[in-house]
């Protein structure tokens, strides 16, 4: 019997690098044919072969309605890159999962528990699957697990779980809210127990994790850590100071360490990025929000403010926009497929997101922020939301050249 690999990218390739070192036998299935040019013909999968078929390791971007999913139907099992890593694994694992602050978190955490001495590596959605790196003697794993990965994850063993946060997104992908939040709440079923789930909070929602989540949460806990320590005084939203000084207690470690180590450490590029101050106006590049909670979250943060809207909406509902009193204006380019209307605020519509840098040097001096936080996906414009944000901060910088 093989393996199939489907999927011949970032994550299929790490999964046949493991195979070969397990000497285990595989074949090997794309969409794209031209990725496959440069494979051996024997390693190529067609129907034919389905009956030889043990295991499928699944790339997580694949949409579950694909044709050839369909075709194996339930007789043959489907797992992740995380899945093997999870076989092998020795040192604990920590799974982060949330629909916002998800990289953030992962990367935080794992540079302190470095800092603290620990052999610690940040993987999975995070761009590096767990399958390519030397997990060997790793104390921790501190891994980001997408609604994608979770989705079709199987048997992973998780000594940790960190569900930060949930609000709508990727219902472009999953069929609904309902299957979107199903994905997320498999986390709870690979945790040994309940008592080491570490949740966060989510902003602007009526409801509280515990509802969505079904399980007991020390709402009065998290009052007191709220209260004890002022996450106002650090460049991250709440949900993440909570998660990450929870967790840091679950591990046995003094809170306090923690919450100064928040203090001192700045945002990730594109993650609510202060860019540059020009005439007393600042500039916020925050091209990685993609969904309208995130947006939401970082018009709460600023003062006088233009926000930026860009970006494929993903079939999010617009009531889930909760724009800050402070948001003044709002610049949306035409091709964004949404209509809103917020109380005391201007909208007005670009004609295209390439006409930005000549409105705003009409404009930003009416504002104490320019914030860049565009709510959607880049794939309408940009080839990815890094390329998104470096768009924004050559246009500060144009602008700050204007000013010389």
């Amino acid at each position: 019997m093989k393996t199939l690999i489907f999927g011949y990218g970032i994550t299929g390739k790490a999964v046949e690098n493991f195979l070969k070192n397990k000497s285990i036998e595989y074949l090997i299935y794309d969409d794209n044919e031209t990725v496959l040019l440069d494979i051996e013909k024997e390693l190529l999968f067609d129907e034919s072969q389905i009956n030889i078929i043990d295991e499928i390791v699944i790339s997580p971007g694949i949409n579950p309605g694909h044709k050839q999913i369909k075709n194996f139907g339930t007789k043959k099992k489907i797992i992740t890159d995380i899945d093997l890593f999870s076989r092998e694994f020795q040192g604990k694992f920590i799974g982060v999962t949330g629909t916002n602050g998800k990289t953030t978190f992962v990367n935080l955490l794992t540079d302190f528990l470095i800092s603290k001495g620990f052999n610690a590596v940040a993987c999975g959605n995070v761009g590096i699957s767990p399958l390519s790196i030397n997990f060997e003697n790793k104390d921790f794993a501190v891994v980001e697990l997408s609604s994608f990965q979770l989705h079709y994850a199987s048997s992973l063993k998780i000594d940790f779980g960190i569900f930060l946060n949930f609000h709508s997104d990727h219902l472009d992908w999953h069929k609904d809210e309902k299957e979107y939040r199903k994905s997320k709440l498999k986390l709870l079923t690979f945790l040994n127990s309940n008592e080491n789930l570490v949740t966060g909070f989510n902003t602007f929602s009526k409801k509280h994790l515990e509802d969505i989540l079904n399980v007991s949460i020390d709402k009065d806990k998290d009052e007191l850590l709220m209260n004890n320590y002022d996450f106002d005084d650090t460049n991250f939203p709440v949900d993440t100071c909570l998660s990450f000084i929870k967790i840091i207690e679950k591990l046995d470690i003094n809170p306090d360490e923690g919450f100064e180590y928040l203090k001192k450490e700045v945002q990730s590029e594109h993650r609510f990025e202060f860019v540059d101050s020009i005439n007393g106006t600042n500039f916020i590049n925050d091209s990685k929000s993609t969904n309208f909670h995130s947006m939401s979250v970082a018009t709460s943060r600023v003062r006088n403010a233009l926000l930026i809207m860009h970006g494929i909406t993903k079939n999010v509902p617009e009531d889930e926009i909760n724009v800050s009193d402070e948001i003044k204006k709002i610049l949306i380019p035409k091709n964004m497929n949404i209509d809103i209307d917020v109380l005391n605020c201007e909208i007005v519509k670009l004609d295209s997101i390439l006409s930005l840098e000549t409105y705003l040097a009409e404009e930003y001096q009416n504002f104490e922020t320019v914030l860049f936080s565009c709510g959607g996906s880049s794939f309408s414009d940009f080839k990815d939301y890094k390329d998104r944000g470096l768009f924004f901060k050559k246009i500060v910088n144009n602008l700050k050249e204007y000013r010389r």
